[in-house]
């Protein structure tokens, strides 16, 4: 309720402000309705339900030259309706709650991101909790708007950022003609970033990295509460003290570095001209006391000329930590990890006003082995969407289900996950307002571990079992209708159809299942899906 007090409060002090400020709200108010057929054993009716979110973004302007923004967010998963037994008799119930499809009760209202930009005769400052997003969303996805084909945005990357912006050539540019007026020095679009995340001042569980009948570790204090716990015990919050943020040691941060050109208009030939943009986006991340030093490296392009569209973004993840408690049968260094991850997507084709052809290829690189030293497995960000029900609902759950709550930093949660995709889809737009999409998503296993994805005679990786037959995980077909009505209200429905092979282990995993002659499991899940939302 304070939020929408001070936005109401905020309209009226600025209704007589002087020109010099300005203030916006964007955003939006959603409803999504979701329906399932056959997704869980024992499934015998479509299972159905329906969540809100109310997101608010007002800004404060003065003169372009410093802003503030907030980012609101109400009712954010809530499920319609009384689901924590409010009403002691339910056929009377009247006054809904706020819970999530967790099954626990949500944020009414969350101050999502709030921070602040002002510029300076040299760039730009971003200072505060802020969205971070880079090329298609690999690996840092704002989460904001409607822009996934199928499905939409759930998650959203945040940070706890200071960052600086500025054109290195426009400001040399600049400084060129204070020296001489008459030098004619070309402006270029390059662009370049850097900034400093603080992602964990105090990880508030105790790390612990050895075990106390090691003896060079048994003076340790930890041990003298605790003289039996091993390198993976679960870690006891206990240990926090009340000067916890002097330690340094326990601090995870990291270091951004973006260089980008982006270029409108670009000239490609004599009488052909198109958009050109390209980049790099480079994070260290670090934590003293797990001596992790990881290195992510995320290239990406895109370009659009006349009626052709290509992007592109590849990334890799390397380098040395201890951090993850998966302990592997090295006996020196049993936490030791080292990190060698890849991803990509490819997306290219035809596109005019009345059609867009386009075929998508991704990957995420699978591990085989999560115990081991080699950690090589990780998802892309979950709100790339891919379809509607392999990776969002199936390979969501199942990973869910098999890692446990105690690993929740590996779940998929609905990203492209230890596999490779193509996923062609045609755009058609009959009339102003109005699209239809279809799509078509096939996805093959790259590393399967037996467990998450079972493994087959032929693979190239060692199994205790192989147990599968199918050389591919799933294949998926999507279609949806979008329509814009009086300028603002966004209408979707959409439904999708998944055969899953016995790939994926459905029958330990609870959802629903079929067997072949042979015995073999596989799942056919259906779904429709239904948006309207106001956006302002």
């Amino acid at each position: 309720m304070w939020a929408a007090l001070w936005l109401a409060a905020t309209s009226v002090a600025l209704a007589d402000a002087p020109d010099n400020w300005k203030f916006s709200l964007d955003g939006y108010y959603r409803v999504r309705g979701h329906a399932f057929w056959d997704l869980y054993e024992g499934q015998a009716a479509a299972g159905t339900y329906m969540t809100h979110r109310l997101r608010m973004q007002p800004q404060l302007n003065f003169e372009d030259r410093a802003k503030f923004f907030l980012q609101v967010d109400a009712l954010d998963g809530v499920v319609w309706g009384d689901n924590m037994s409010q009403a002691s008799t339910a056929l009377f119930a009247g006054d809904p709650s706020e819970t999530t499809i967790d099954g626990v009760d949500g944020n009414l209202i969350k101050v999502r991101r709030a921070w602040t930009e002002f510029k300076v005769p040299v760039g730009l400052f971003r200072v505060g909790r802020q969205a971070s997003s880079w090329g298609m969303g690999l690996l840092a996805n704002d989460g904001n708007g409607f822009d996934d084909t199928f499905g939409e945005n759930k998650f959203g990357s945040t940070y706890d950022r200071i960052l600086f912006a500025t054109r290195p050539i426009t400001v040399a540019t600049t400084v060129a003609n204070m020296v001489n007026p008459q030098a004619k020095v070309r402006d270029i679009p390059l662009i370049a970033a850097f900034g400093v995340d603080r992602l964990v001042e105090d990880p508030l569980i105790q790390y612990y990295g050895f075990t106390c009948d090691d003896s060079e570790t048994t003076d340790d204090a930890r041990c003298a509460e605790d003289d039996d716990h091993s390198y993976t015990d679960e870690r006891d919050s206990a240990y926090r003290q009340p000067t916890w943020w002097v330690d340094t040691q326990d601090d995870v941060y990291e270091m951004v570095y973006v260089l980008v050109y982006r270029g409108e208009d670009v000239k490609f030939g004599p009488n052909l001209t198109g958009d050109l943009t390209a980049g790099v986006y480079v994070v260290n991340r670090v934590q003293g006391e797990t001596d992790s030093d990881v290195l992510i490296v995320d290239a990406y392009v895109k370009e659009e000329i006349a009626n052709t569209y290509f992007e592109a973004e590849v990334l890799t993840i390397q380098g040395d930590t201890r951090a993850i408690t998966l302990a592997s049968s090295d006996e020196e260094d049993p936490l030791g990890k080292h990190a060698n991850i890849w991803g990509y997507v490819l997306r290219g084709g035809y596109q005019d006003p009345k059609l867009t052809l386009l075929m998508e290829h991704g990957y995420a690189s699978g591990d085989d082995k999560p115990t081991d030293a080699d950690f090589t497995g990780r998802p892309l960000h979950p709100d790339h969407n891919v379809g509607l029900i392999f990776y969002e609902e199936v390979m969501s759950r199942v990973t869910a289900e098999v890692w446990g709550t105690g690993a929740q930093g590996l779940w998929s949660n609905g990203g492209v996950y230890n596999s490779r995709y193509i996923f062609p889809n045609v755009r058609f737009r009959p009339l102003p307002n109005w699209e239809i999409e279809g799509a078509w998503l096939m996805a093959w296993p790259d590393k399967p571990d037996g467990s998450r994805i079972l493994c087959a005679e032929g693979d190239e990786v060692e199994c205790a079992v192989y147990s599968a037959s199918a050389d591919y995980l799933a294949w998926e077909a999507d279609l949806a209708v979008k329509h814009r009505w009086a300028d603002h209200i966004n209408v979707t429905v959409e439904g999708g159809f998944a055969h899953v092979t016995d790939r994926i282990p459905l029958k330990s995993t609870g959802l629903g299942y079929e067997t072949d002659d042979e015995g073999k499991a596989y799942g056919e899940f259906w779904t429709v899906q239904t948006r309207v939302a106001y956006e302002f």
